[in-house]
């Protein structure tokens, strides 16, 4: 049984590896006829996916005798090289998982043709592999690299020869860790939005491989999938990006596309989804989403971002508000930047963030966060009125440093053409505070979006399309500052944003609005 792939592959990268030119997360490196895995990497993201082989697809897309012998010489050289150990960055968990998908998805493209020698040798390796894995994931973390291992084995169990004893357990495996990681709305309990499209491209061909097999899918499978499709729409801009929330950042609008393109129920996005911790207003085609949860936390604070009450907005197929995303081609570079309440739309008191990450344990890799100070409250109250949808919610981030609470609200007006909003502080006490704080309301403007201030409180708003917005707010000072996005496809760009400044306790409330001409 050969396992079908969702993801989109491209014959002009084929045509790259075949030239020795392999560009992965951003990054090219010119092998001049090395091997690729013997080359110095560029980035950690280079060196994790070239060791994924997921790019095999492209070959297999290419479709003919040479892209298949370039796959085998491809293969061979990993075997002979990182393949001997079970050690270094080729062996972790994640990685391992994702190159035993992908040998059994492209097994064809590889076996094809192929001489009884590479034969053996390659099953050889890909049964190591699956023992490797079997082997270390009782030990791993309940977290998004253990579902993967769990489905990697799932995927081994239907392919490979495999005792049915080994079969149901590998299921009943992947079931636990379903149930424990996707919440009852359809997100994943890290908060990130891009882990259900990598999710579904996995576990979509995996309900196939039973199918096939004239199995029954597991049924924690089958609703994880169902519960899934609508989260995923709910977390999509118009613009086929998928919101910058939690560790996302630039993604990948193809996959999330094909993934789609397989939900038969063409399940409609929510407006809410209480336990994922996110609300979404939808109007015309003015499309809202907002981070009202906790911070990721445990095992999955590595994903956490100071983002409390934080948006993004996006007119049609031009996202206007966003936030600052990550790096996607060199993650811990700019993590620590990119987790501040500073890189996300939304209030930030005393330059201070909502939320605290630390590292712990000398030597640990720097995904070891976990998260020492932040909300442990957010109150939301909701309006889902279709001609007006509206929320307002406020987070306890702020009560322990300086002593009061944030509130916002938002409401889409006329058709989507207006957002209403309005920021307030309020003292955690009934005394009130005579303290003064100083914070500013950010708001993140797109790289394509080009702001120019229209007298003292007004921001004009032009997009590379053609449309235009209005900003306003009152009280306090507007201004145009420079900003950044992590997530630029190359990596960080230059951006700017909104920044409205006051102090509290003088201006506790500042209401604004952005109105389409």
């Amino acid at each position: 049984m050969v396992p079908p792939d969702l993801r989109p592959s491209d014959p002009l990268v084929a045509r790259d590896i075949y030239e020795g030119r392999f560009s992965l997360g951003g990054r090219v490196i010119e092998t001049h006829g090395a091997s690729p895995f013997a080359v110095e990497p560029p980035s950690p993201i280079w060196e994790e996916r070239i060791h994924g082989f997921r790019w095999l697809r492209h070959l297999q897309g290419a479709d003919s005798d040479l892209a298949s012998a370039n796959a085998r010489a491809l293969v061979n050289d990993w075997m002979q090289g990182p393949g001997r150990s079970l050690s270094g960055p080729a062996w972790k968990l994640g990685v391992t998982a994702a190159r035993v998908i992908a040998w059994m998805q492209y097994s064809r493209l590889l076996l094809t043709n192929s001489d009884h020698d590479f034969y053996r040798r390659f099953m050889a390796s890909l049964s190591r592999q699956v023992r490797f894995l079997r082997g270390l994931s009782p030990s791993m973390n309940d977290d998004v690299e253990a579902l993967a291992v769990r489905i990697a084995l799932c995927f081994a169990s239907q392919v490979l020869p495999t005792a049915g004893r080994v079969e149901r357990m590998a299921a009943r495996n992947l079931e636990q860790q379903l149930r424990l990681q996707i919440l009852a709305d359809g997100g994943h309990v890290n908060r990130c939005p891009e882990t259900l499209a990598e999710l579904l491209a996995d576990l979509l061909p995996l309900a196939q491989c039973y199918v096939s097999a004239s199995k029954p899918v597991p049924q924690e499978i089958i609703r994880a999938i169902d519960r899934m499709y609508p989260a995923l729409r709910f977390y999509r801009h118009g613009d086929g990006h998928l919101a910058m929330f939690h560790g996302a950042g630039h993604n990948n609008t193809e996959l999330t596309a094909a993934v789609l393109r397989h939900d038969q129920n063409g399940a409609r996005p929510m407006s809410h989804a209480p336990h994922s911790g996110y609300q979404r207003l939808a109007l015309g085609d003015t499309v809202i989403i907002a981070d009202t949860g906790l911070p990721p936390s445990g095992v999955h604070a590595s994903f956490g971002h100071a983002s409390c009450l934080a948006f993004e907005m996006s007119s049609g197929r031009q996202r206007i508000v966003v936030n600052s995303g990550v790096d996607r081609l060199n993650r811990e570079k700019y993590r620590a930047l990119a987790r501040m309440t500073a890189a996300h739309s939304t209030v930030v008191v005393e330059d201070t963030s909502s939320a605290r990450f630390v590292r712990f344990g000398a030597g640990r890799p720097d995904e070891a966060m976990r998260s020492v100070a932040g909300p442990s409250t957010v109150q939301i109250e909701r309006d889902s009125e279709a001609d007006a949808p509206a929320f307002v919610a406020q987070h306890d981030g702020y009560v322990r440093p300086f002593g009061v609470w944030h509130e916002r609200s938002m409401t889409l007006l006329d058709g989507g053409k207006r957002v209403d909003g309005r920021d307030r502080l309020k003292p955690a006490r009934a005394s009130g505070s005579a303290v003064e704080r100083h914070y500013d309301i950010r708001f993140h403007l797109h790289p394509a979006i080009r702001p120019e201030m229209v007298g003292v409180s007004t921001v004009r708003l032009v997009s590379n399309h053609g449309e235009v917005w209005h900003f306003k707010a009152s009280p306090g000072d507007v201004a145009i500052e420079d900003s950044i996005q992590f997530s630029g496809v190359a990596g960080p760009v230059r951006t700017r944003q909104i920044v409205v400044s006051a102090t509290f306790p003088a201006i506790p409330t500042i209401g604004w609005r952005f109105q389409r001409n």
